[in-house]
C-alpha cells in the first residue's frame, strides 16, 4: 500500500474509539482497530476504513471501548458490524476500502455503496450504512474456479443475516446462480457471465424497496461522488494545506528555540503527504475500483465516509 504521513486532520476522525495510534510522525489517529497482522492494521473510522502500514506506527494505547447503544436486530447487518465480521475472515490480509464507482444501471443505479477489497475477494454495503439496502460480496479472477472460496464468501454472508429463514435461503441455492425472494427481501447468486457482474461472482441480498430508497438524487450525486479529476484536485489540495501546515509547525519550532528540541534527532521529511486527511481516497486507489460499464461516460466514485443521517439526505464524510 502507500506509505501516508498522517498527521493533523487525523486527529479529527471522531468514532466512538477504543484505540488511539501514535504515529511515527507524531500524529495520532483515534479508532477501533479491527484487523492487526499481515503489516497493516485496518482502522475502523467513523463511516469509513483507513489502512495504515504498521512501519509506520509508534503505539497504539488500547482503551475501553465507549458502551455500545442498543442494535435493533435487523435482517442485514449494519457497515461496522459487517466490517467486524470480514476483517476477522483469514483471507482479510489485504483488506482496504476501495473508491466504490457509481454504478450506472440495473437496480443498483445511483445506490451509494462502500466497498472493500482485500486481494481478489470484495465486500460492498449498499444504501445507509446503519440501515443497509443490500450486502454483496464475491470473488474475481483465480478465484472464479474455487468452490472454497465461494463457500466462504456464503459463511461471511450468513454471519450478516439476522433472520435464520434468509440464511436458508441462501444455502438451498448451493452457490449455483439463481435468486430467492422471501418476504421482500431478494437473495441472489450471479455468476461472472452476466452483464452486470462486473467479472465477478457475487451473493447479493437486498431489499429493491429499500434500494429504491436508498437511490441518491442528482443533488446528492453531486455531493458525494467524485470523478477521478476531482479526485486529484482535492488530494492537490490537502497536500498544499499540508505543505503550510508544515511551514508552520517547522517556523513555530524556530521561534520557540527550545534547546531540548534541538537535541532530539532531527524530524523525518514526509515521504508523501504529510497530514493526509483518512477521509480522502488517493488517485491511485482508484486502480481497485471497478471499471465503469459501457453505459457510462465519465466515471464517478462515492466518497469515503458518506452516510444518511435519520431523517435527512445522504452527507459527505468529514
Amino acid at each position: 500500500m502507500t506509505r501516508w504521513t498522517l498527521l493533523g486532520l487525523l486527529c479529527m476522525a471522531t468514532a466512538a474509539s477504543a484505540d488511539s495510534i501514535r504515529l511515527k510522525n507524531g500524529g495520532t489517529l483515534d479508532g477501533v482497530i479491527v484487523k492487526d497482522g499481515d503489516g497493516a492494521v485496518v482502522v475502523r473510522l467513523k463511516y469509513a476504513t483507513v489502512t495504515l502500514d504498521r512501519g509506520d506506527i509508534d503505539s497504539i494505547e488500547k482503551k475501553a471501548p465507549e458502551a455500545a447503544a442498543p442494535v435493533t436486530a435487523a435482517r442485514l447487518a449494519r457497515w461496522d458490524r459487517c466490517i467486524e465480521v470480514v476483517a476477522a475472515r483469514p483471507w482479510a490480509g489485504q483488506l482496504r476500502q476501495i473508491p466504490a464507482t457509481v454504478i450506472d444501471k440495473g437496480i443498483l443505479k445511483n445506490v451509494p455503496y462502500m466497498s472493500h477489497r482485500s486481494g481478489t475477494t470484495e465486500f460492498n454495503l449498499y444504501g445507509d450504512p446503519d440501515d443497509p439496502a443490500g450486502l454483496e460480496i464475491g470473488v474475481t479472477k483465480e478465484l472464479l474456479k474455487s468452490d472454497a472460496a465461494k463457500q466462504e464468501c456464503l459463511e461471511v454472508m450468513a454471519a450478516l443475516l439476522g433472520d435464520p429463514k434468509d440464511v436458508a435461503a441462501l444455502r438451498s441455492l448451493q452457490l449455483k446462480p439463481g435468486k430467492v425472494e422471501r418476504d421482500g427481501v431478494t437473495v441472489e447468486i450471479t455468476p461472472e457471465t452476466a452483464e452486470d457482474a462486473y467479472e465477478g461472482w457475487w451473493i447479493s441480498v437486498y431489499s429493491r424497496k429499500l434500494l429504491d430508497e436508498a437511490r441518491a438524487t442528482d443533488e446528492e450525486l453531486k455531493r458525494i461522488a467524485v470523478t477521478e479529476e476531482e479526485l486529484e484536485k482535492e488530494e492537490a489540495a490537502e497536500r498544499e494545506r499540508a505543505r503550510k501546515e508544515l511551514a508552520e509547525r517547522k517556523a513555530e519550532d524556530k521561534k520557540k528555540g527550545d534547546e531540548k528540541k534541538k537535541a532530539e534527532p532531527k524530524r523525518a521529511e514526509p515521504q508523501a503527504y504529510f497530514g493526509f486527511n483518512p477521509y480522502l481516497f488517493q488517485k491511485q486507489d482508484v486502480q481497485h475500483s471497478r471499471k465503469v460499464t459501457k453505459h457510462g461516460g465519465i466515471p464517478r466514485y462515492w466518497v469515503r465516509g458518506y452516510h444518511r443521517p435519520r431523517g435527512g439526505g445522504y452527507v459527505r464524510g468529514r
